[in-house]
Parts: structure tokens; sequence; C-alpha cells
């Protein structure tokens, strides 16, 4: 078999420019080694010799990076990569007449590639094919790189049923199919054309016949139209004459009453004219009440807007010492407390001033002592100075030594103080740095957090982009099956419309089904007891067995007895249907296979197939003499002994013969289906509402699919904002750990420098408290050596004056620091009843200013109410005045009513006539108009009679509903008309004969081209069902040998497999079963594995490299996964780049790689034993 001898690397990745030469054998062979040793890079210098051009499959950023040290400067000259496989080719797979076939790549430091097959250059591409005929192309199922298992692990179960697509190559079958289609549509077309052709020009032929009769019809009517008219003509005349004297009559009647309406309305205008004068002279008299009237109106308007005027005063002012009477109790107690508030503040001031005064007096007293004892040590000093001159030296020197001590005593105060500050700096800088740090740590510990935050958005935003494409994808998918769906409904309806003509088109193509279609409906009358696949039911299982059997009998005619059979042959024959298959149930012998004693036969066929019992002779003819097994290999020895079987799957065996699959997927034509379902354009109008609302749902899930990627894309914003504010808290928290990072320096900084000021300030303490003591000592020496009682007197005393003094400078320095405090807190309250006499102040003017306000409001008040009464007593009396001269008024009013009536009375009346006249006047001129038409359409009948041949005298009869009925058909005719059909007949019946006899050859050539799509179909999804037959059979064996647990593959729609996907179930042993996308980490690796073991088998190839498939599962799992590899590497080579035990132990070769000074070096291992000790000694070191 082929498999890989040797390889050879150069300069290749970690392999240092010295050849490296690894020999292999068949089987698996494992290699090992520490991380970072460069063991992948073994599998990684065979596919890049086989040809990958992928950087990122071999794990390098560029392919130039595959050169050992490309930017390094170990190699003096031109740097190299240099891979070469040698294969063994005894077997001839490699279509190389050589039983060793070497292909070598290299590639220099600027890309560029040369591959050589055993020696000769040739191209990247000739390798490419020579390893695709051996079936050793590159794919991730031989060549499992690092990552491959977990991308396979969150396959889709789309993904995962195009990889199995892609191994098995059904993209062929597509390619047929779409040759085929294309070449189905044109086909369509052409028929279409032909169709409408055809359909066109037996429309023309008929019409031509029509309009050829039409001409003669329309002739004849135009003769007795022409008499009708005249008649028509002569009675219209007789009316006319009627009419005009009846008119005549009517417009002399109108003129009599227009005349005696017009001097009615005469006497009425002098009646109208008369009155108005009387009542004017009325009006006259009536004027004096009118101007007192006015005189008494203007009075009452001054007088209420003088009411109005006070009342709203009184309204407003009222409000307002409504607001005023609220204000003043809520001032009130505010003044008493800032009343209290201030006596408070005097009080505590009084206090302060009091302390402060006593604070004074005490630091005059302090004052008044220190220049006491100042000047007693003067004394002393005079008085010491005035001793002897021998022991004025001495005392200068004790005075010098005393005041170096006290300096010294000073600065070494001084000092203490500084250290002491420079430890609580200190102290407190520690505190601080401890905190800083802790904060630091937890910014550290956000910053991960954040970390891992954005990491998440990214996979949620990588994650939903995906659902976002598969969502697309699958809406994509139903937009083309909507689109294919609409194209059927409109040709359907067209279709409907043009029912006759597709018919006859159906019939050609359904042959067999129209028959029985036309036959069921009158199945009663020809004794049909029904169809074969309406009668017989089986069970899912047993669909393919049963299908591949009875194929050629499914839509058989099943009758009871020969005289039925008969008499529907007869009614065939008349009726010239197409050749049928019949079954008369009472001829069926009852005969019983007995099966062979063998536990792969499942049973006889007709077992598993139900149905009435009075059709079980049916069954037993159909099925009873098949076997159902088990396997193939039982089918094909069972055969052998003289019986038929068939397996499960639907494989059939004639007796003593070799097997025929039959096609599983001709179940019942679809064509008889729809026959069945529309057999008329009810039948038809049902499959196209069928259709539509399939479309809707489709439309509908269309919009759910559209409504998800809309929620997932604004998911997706919101992932992106989330990405964006956590970027912008990461920067920020970015900037923080830096600027605490500086602080913590600057820190760390700060308290060196304040130890090395410590260190510098307690060497000079230590330094003055030397100075101090050498003081202290020559004192002594001093007065040892000078020692006199007066001197010891006068130095007691010095002593006593200078810590009075030191005293004296404290009690100062206290009251100093208390007299500066109480000060303060002085101004303070100072300032506090500056503010509380200002408050006070400004509540003061409010509360005296609406005191004010409020008393003359109060007056304002009554003045108003006072004037509003005077107002009130005015209105009073102008409107009593008002209602005596109304009174007064009141019979003038009731005459001037009168006249007003009587006007009016007369108005209407005049009215009255002119409107009866303007009718009379409008009632005449119509009637003269009519007078004239009248007259005008006599004198127009009387010349067409002329022209017609007649006169006056003409007998006269109703011919109305004649002309018109002959009309209507004249005019039908005449749109229609056409002299020259007959020759145009002729012609085109000829070209109609001709294009018949083309459609026919159209629809046989149709045909074919159908029927080879349907094959093509059938061939492509048996071809997928029996590689699912076969992964799923992989992986139930492989996963129970890992786990003891159960998995299988799942169609998710058996009706449409390729537009749908597969799921692959996982079950481990006492857990639920579940898909495998959704269990854990390790368990999804194992899942993974497993289906990659089962996928080599659909295309094995005669090696396999895998790259730490194992690294994530434990050791049990990989024992077992080791164990399984080990039994597949007997037929095929498997180079296994590994660190688990299990796998060293099983393998028949052993490879360690370990890295030296930058380069990867490979040793073989015979014993497995010196492998382990070499690990050991590689971690020890």
């Amino acid at each position: 078999m082929v498999h890989i001898k040797k390889v050879e690397i150069f300069g290749f990745k970690s392999f240092g420019f010295k050849n490296t030469i690894v020999d292999f054998e068949p089987g698996l062979v494992s290699i090992s080694g520490p991380n970072g040793s460069g063991k992948s890079n073994i599998l990684d210098a065979i596919i890049f010799a086989l040809g990958e051009n992928r950087p990122k499959v071999m794990r390098a950023p560029n392919l130039r990076a595959l050169i050992h040290d490309i930017e390094g400067s170990t190699r003096r000259g031109p740097k190299m990569a240099r891979s070469s496989v040698q294969f063994d080719n005894s077997d001839r797979k490699i279509p190389v007449d050589s039983d060793l076939v070497t292909i070598t790549r290299e590639m220099n430091d600027k890309g560029d590639n040369i591959y050589f097959l055993d020696k000769t250059k040739v191209q990247r591409q000739k390798i490419l094919e020579l390893m695709e005929l051996a079936n050793a192309g590159l794919n991730q199922m031989n060549a499992v790189q690092q990552g491959t298992v977990t991308r396979i692990s969150e396959f889709t179960s789309e993904e995962k049923r195009e990889t199995i697509e892609d191994l098995i190559g059904l993209s062929a079958f597509d390619e047929k199919k779409k040759e085929a289609e294309k070449q189905l549509s044109e086909a369509d077309q052409r028929l279409a054309i032909s169709l409408a052709k055809m359909g066109e020009v037996k429309k023309r032929i008929d019409d031509l016949e029509i309009e050829r009769n039409h001409k003669l019809r329309y002739d004849l009517i135009d003769r007795e139209l022409n008499r009708f008219r005249a008649i028509s003509a002569a009675s219209n005349l007789k009316v006319l004459l009627t009419e005009k004297t009846s008119k005549e009559r009517t417009q002399n009647a109108l003129n009599s009453e227009k005349k005696r309406f017009e001097d009615e309305r005469n006497i009425l205008r002098k009646q109208h004219s008369e009155l108005q004068k009387q009542k004017n002279q009325f009006l006259d008299e009536t004027n004096s009440y009118n101007q007192s009237k006015s005189k008494i109106d203007t009075a009452l308007s001054g007088v209420k807007q003088s009411f109005d005027a006070a009342e709203s005063s009184i309204i407003t002012n009222n409000k307002r010492l409504t607001q005023i009477n609220s204000r003043i109790p809520e001032l009130t107690p505010l003044l008493t407390t800032l009343d209290g508030e201030r006596s408070s503040l005097e009080l505590q001031i009084g206090n302060k001033k009091k302390l402060i005064n006593s604070l004074r007096e005490k630091k005059k007293e302090i004052d008044d002592i220190s220049e006491t004892i100042t000047s007693r040590r003067s004394e002393i000093l005079k008085k010491q100075s005035s001793i002897s001159g021998q022991k004025r030296e001495v005392d200068n020197k004790i005075s010098n030594l005393t005041n170096k001590i006290t300096h010294v005593k000073l600065l070494v105060g001084k000092l203490d103080s500084e250290i002491t500050d420079i430890d609580e700096k200190l102290t407190a800088n520690t505190s601080k740095h401890q905190g800083i740090t802790s904060n630091q740590n937890y910014l550290q510990k956000q910053k991960i957090k954040l970390e891992r935050a954005i990491i998440n958005h990214k996979q949620t935003i990588d994650e939903v982009k995906k659902r976002i494409k598969i969502h697309e994808e699958k809406k994509h998918r139903l937009e083309n099956e909507i689109s294919e769906l609409s194209s059927l409904i409109d040709a359907s309806s067209k279709g409907a419309n043009k029912y006759e003509t597709k018919i006859k088109f159906v019939k050609g193509i359904m042959h067999e089904d129209y028959s029985i279609s036309k036959l069921k409906h009158d199945a009663e009358n020809l004794g049909i007891q029904g169809l074969v696949y309406e009668i017989l039911s089986w069970n899912k299982k047993y669909e393919r067995a049963v299908l591949a059997v009875s194929s050629d009998w499914i839509k058989a005619v099943v009758v009871k007895n020969f005289e039925a059979l008969i008499s529907l042959a007869e009614s065939v024959r008349e009726k010239k249907l197409p050749k049928l298959k019949i079954i008369p149930l009472e001829a069926i012998p009852d005969v019983r296979l007995n099966p062979p004693d063998d536990s792969a036969v499942i049973g006889v066929l007709s077992d598993y197939v139900s149905c009435d019992t009075k059709f079980n002779p049916l069954k037993t003819f159909l099925f009873g003499n098949i076997l159902l097994v088990d396997s193939r290999n039982a089918a094909i020895k069972i055969s052998k002994l003289g019986y038929k079987t068939i397996t499960l799957e639907g494989e059939f065996y004639e007796a003593k013969a070799s097997a025929v699959v039959i096609d599983i997927n001709s179940k019942i034509s679809k064509l008889t289906k729809i026959i069945n379902m529309s057999d008329s354009v009810e039948g038809l109008q049902s499959m196209i509402s069928v259709l539509r609302k399939t479309v809707q749902k489709k439309k509908n899930l269309v919009k759910k699919y559209q409504d998800s990627i809309k929620t997932h894309e604004n998911r997706i914003n919101l992932s992106e904002q989330g990405l964006v504010v956590t970027h912008n808290s990461y920067s920020d928290l970015k900037h923080k750990i830096s600027s605490i990072t500086k602080n913590l320096d600057q820190f760390v900084s700060r308290n060196k420098q304040l130890e090395k000021k410590k260190e510098r300030l307690s060497t000079e303490s230590i330094k003055q408290r030397s100075h101090l003591e050498s003081l202290e000592s020559q004192i002594r020496l001093v007065r040892e050596n000078y020692a006199e009682p007066q001197m010891d007197s006068i130095a007691n005393q010095l002593k006593s004056l200078n810590e009075q003094f030191s005293e004296s400078i404290k009690k100062q320095n206290t009251n100093h620091t208390e007299l500066k405090e109480e000060e303060t807190e002085l101004a303070t309250l100072m300032a506090s009843i500056t503010k509380n006499r200002s408050i006070h102040r400004t509540s003061q003017q409010e509360y005296t200013s609406i005191k004010d306000e409020k008393y003359h409001l109060e007056v304002d008040i009554r003045k108003k109410e006072k004037e509003r009464s005077q107002a009130e007593e005015e209105l009073i009396k102008l409107r009593q005045e008002e209602q005596d001269l109304i009174s007064t008024s009141g019979t003038s009013v009731e005459k001037m009513k009168e006249f007003d009536d009587g006007i009016e009375k007369l108005h209407n009346q005049e009215r009255d006539l002119t409107r009866e006249i303007g009718v009379r006047e409008r009632k005449s001129d119509s009637l003269n108009r009519d007078l004239s038409d009248v007259i005008e359409k006599e004198s127009k009948i009387k010349a067409m009679l002329s022209t017609f041949g007649f006169d006056e005298t003409i007998e006269v009869f109703d011919v109305t509903s004649l002309i018109s009925s002959l009309e209507h058909e004249q005019n039908k005719i005449k749109s229609s008309l056409n002299a020259g059909a007959p020759s145009q007949f002729s012609e085109i019946s000829f070209g109609y004969r001709t294009a018949s006899s083309n459609k026919n050859i159209l629809e046989q050539e149709r045909n074919k081209i159908v029927s080879f799509i349907e094959s093509v179909e059938k061939e492509k999804r048996q071809t997928f069902l029996n590689a699912f037959d076969t992964v799923d059979k992989e992986i139930r064996d492989a996963f129970s040998k890992m786990t003891g647990g159960n998995a299988w593959l799942e169609l998710e729609n058996e009706d449409d497999i390729f537009a749908s996907g597969l799921n692959y179930i996982i079950q481990f042993p006492n857990k639920p079963k579940r898909e495998s996308t959704s269990i854990s980490g390790g368990e999804k690796t194992l899942a993974a594995i497993v289906f990659v073991l089962a996928l080599q088998k659909l295309n094995p190839s005669p090696f396999y490299l895998f790259d730490e498939v194992d690294a994530h599962l434990d050791a049990p799992n990989a024992s077992k996964l080791s164990k399984i590899i080990k039994e597949r590497s007997i037929g095929s080579q498997f180079l296994m780049v590994s660190l688990k035990d299990s796998v060293v132990e099983k393998a028949r070769l052993i490879y360690g790689v370990f890295p030296k000074n930058g380069v990867s070096h490979v040793v073989k291992y015979k014993d497995k034993q010196m492998l382990n000790l070499e690990e050991e000694s590689t971690i020890t070191n």
C-alpha cells in the first residue's frame, strides 16, 4: 500500500541547515517531545512538501517565516527551506511507474518555490493531481492540525452535512443536474413557444371561418334595416304632429294665466306703498322716546363702570391683604429668633473679649517676668564680670560653652523633631503605599475582568454574526423557494386559464398515471377495488424494502375477478388509454413460503405489510415469496439457496443472482398524486390555494428570520457598544494603573530620600550629642580647675535663671497660641452677629413696610366699598327710570308691530305671485323650444322618407326592437368583417399541421431530460444516504468503544435532505442525550474526534497526520482513542504527534524530538522504556 517511507528536512522552521532524515513504517508512528521542541514541524514539513500554500495551516505568519532563522545570521550565504517526502509505491496507486516516489519542494528567502518529482522539476498542480489520483490529497480529515478538532466540534448541522457531501463528491451530481436543468429550461422555452404559436394559429383559423360567414349575413341585414327605418320614420312623423298640436294649446293657456297674475301683483304693490307711508308718519312721533332712552343708557353705562372699578379694586386689595396677613406670622417668630441669637452671640462675644483681655494681661505678666529674669541675668553677669580680672577669661569660656551647649541642645532638639517628622512621614507613606498597592492589585484584577469582557464581547459578536449568517442563508434559501413556488403558482394559474390546451400536454406526459386517474372516476362500475399503494401500508422501517420489491406493481389496479379484469381491459381499449397492470384478487393462488432456518432471516416480507383481510392474497402475491434479511451478506448467501431476498436498506437479490439496488425514491408517481388531487380546474385551483398558503408560511418564516436577524443585529450593536464602553473603561483603567505605578515609584523614591535624610539627620544628631557631651565635659573641667564658691553661686544663679527663662518662653508660646485661637473665634462670632443684625434689619424693615401697607389697604378697601355702595344705589335708581320709560312706550311698540305685520303679509303675497309668473314664463319658453324642435324633426323625417322612396301614407307598425336587434348584430359583424378570409384560412391551416409535428418532437426531448434529472436526483440521494449510513455506523461503533455510551446521526428533514442538516446526538453513560454542540468542552472534543474517525471511512486515505488531537482528552479516553487508531493503522499509516503514554505504548515506531541551541533534533527509539527515561531526563534538566 502507499505510505510515507521517509522525510528529509533542511532549513524548515525549527530544523537547521543540515539534513534531518526521518524514516517511517506502515501502521501507527508516534512523535513525541517537550513543548516547543518542534515535533509538530515534522508534520508541517510533509504538508509543505505536498503543496500546501496557506501559511496559517503550517502555523506561520507567511511562507518566508517557514525558513529556519530567516532573520538571523547563523548561516552564511542564501537561506532556503527544503522538504522531501518519499512514498512506497509498490502497488502503483500513485500513477508513476516506480516502487519509490519522492516529492520535493524548495523555497528560497524570496519566497520562490520549486517542486521536484523524483528529481524532475514539475509544476505544483502536477503534484496535487498525482496525490488526488492516489486518494492521498490533503484535507482536514487526513491532515488533522492543532485546532481542527475544536473547529469541527463547533460545526453547525448544515456544515456537518456539507462535510459529508464534499468527501463523497456530490458536487458532480449538482453539476449534472444544473446542466440538465439548463437544457430543460431551454426545452420548456422552445415547447412553450411552439404551443403559443400553435394556439395563435388555431385561433386564427377559427376566426377566419367565422369571418367568411359574417360577410353574407352583414349584406342581408343592411337591406332589411333600410326598409324598417322607413317604417319607423313614418310612425315617428305621426307622433310628432300630434305632439305639435298639444304643445300649441298648452302655450295659449299659459299666456292667459300669466296676464291674470301680473294684474293681481300690481294691486298688491299699491297697497304695500300706502301702508309704508302710514308707518313712516308713526315713526316720527316715536323719536322723542328714543332720545330719553339713550340718555338713561349712557348714565347706566357710566355708573356700571364705576361699580366694576370699585369691585375690582376691592378684590385686588383683599388678595394682597391676605398675603400680608400670612406673612406677618412668619416674620414675628423670625425676628424673635434673630433677637435670641443676637443676645447669645453678644454674650459669647463679651465672654471672648474678657478671656482675650485676661490672656493679654497674662501675656503682659509673662513679658514682665521675662524682662525681670533678663534684667537679673544681666545683673548677675555684670556682677560676675566685676570679679577679678583673672576669672574673666574663665567666665567667658563658661559663657561661651553654655551658649554653645544651648545652641547644640536647640540643634539636637530640632534634629530630633525632624527625625520624628520623617518617621511620621515614612509611616504615612508606608500606609499610603500599602493602600495604593492594594488599589493597584484591585485595578489589575479589574483589568483582567475587562480583558475577559472584551474577549467575551468579541466572541459574542462573532457568534451572533455566525447566527446572522446562518439565518440569512436560511432566509435566502426560503426566498428562493418562495420565488420557485411563486413561479409554480403563476404557471398553475395560467394552466387553469388555459385548461383545455394544457390537459392535452399533461396527457402526453402522464400516460399510466393519467389512465389510473380517469378510471378511478368510474371505479364502482368498472369493479375497481383500488390501487396497490392505496390498499397496502407498511412501517417506515420497511419502506425501502417494500418499495424496492414492488416498484413495478405499486400503481397496479386491483379488481375482484377475471370478469372485472376483462371488463376493465375492454373499457381501457375503448377509451384508447395506455397500457396498465391489473391484478384479479380471486385468481391469486394461496402460496406460503417456508423460510430457511437462519438467524439472519427476519421473516417473509408479506408479514410486514398491512392491509384489510380481504386483500391478504394481494400482499402474498407481491411479497409472499420474498425473504427479509438483516444484512447484505446474508441476502447474498440465502439468495444462492434459491430464495429471493431483500435487505432493510432496499437491496434486492433475485434467486441465485447478483445484487440489484432498487431506487428507493420512486415511491409513488408524483403525477398520479397530482391528477388525483387536480383532475379538474377546481382541483388545480385547490392546489394553487395550498401552494399560496405554503408561500405565505414561508414568507412568515422569512419575516421571522428577518426579525431574528434584526434582533441579532441589535444584539451586535449592544455588544459593540458594550465593547466600546469596555475598551474605554480598559483604556481608563490602564491609565489609572499607569498613574498608580508612577505614584508608587514616586512614593518609593520619596521614602528613599526620607530614609537618606533620616540617616543624615541621625548621624548629625549623634555628632551634636557627642559635641554636647564634649562641651559639658569642658565646663566641668573648667569648673573643676577654677572652682570657687562665688563662681559656683553665680553659676547656680545663671542656671536657675536660664531654666526660668526657658519656662517663661514656653508660657509665652502657649499664651500666644491661645490668644490667637480666641481672637479667631471672636472674629467668627463678630461675623455671625453682623450677619444676624443684617437679617434682623431686613426683616424688621419688611415687617414695618407690610404693616404700613396693610393699614393703607384697609383704608382703601373701606373707601372703595363706600364708592361701590353709592354706584349700586345710582344703578338701582337709573334702572327704575328705564322701566318706567319702557312701560309708557308699550302702546307704540304694539302699533309698530301691526304696521310691520301688514307690510310683511303684502310682501309675501307679492313674492308668491312673482314666483307663479316666473313658473309660467319658464314653461312658455320651454314649450317654444320644444315646438321649434318638433318642426325641425318633422322636416327631417319627410326628407328621409323621400330618400328611402316612401311618403307619409306608408303603412306603419312597431319596428323598434327589430331595428335595434339588427343594428346590434350588424355592428358586431362589422367589427370582425374580413373579405380575404378564405385564402388566408387555406395558408394558415398548412402551417398549423407542420407546427404540430414539431411540437411532438419537442415533447419527446423534454420527457427525456426530465427522466435524466430524476435519475440524477435519485442517484445523488442514494449516494448520500449510503455515506450517511456508513458514518452513522462508524460513529456508533467508535463512540461505544471509547465511552460505553451511544452516539448517532439524525437527519433534520428526511423529505428534503439537502435543504436541512445533520444532528449529531451524544448520550454518555447514565446521562441524557444531547446535541454535540451543547455538551461540555472535554466531551465536545471527544465527540469531534469520533466524528473525524467516522468521516475518514468515507474516503480512506493511505496515510493520516494527527497533530495532538488527544491533547484535551483524559487518560482513559486517550487510551481508548489510541486503541482505535492502532486497529485502523493495520490497513493504513498514522503519523501521530502526541504526549500521551497510551499512544507511545501502542506505536509501532517511536520518534522523540528535542531542542538544542534553538534547533530541533530527532531521535529514534526502539525501546519504549528508553523514551520514558529520556522524557524524565528532559523534564529534570
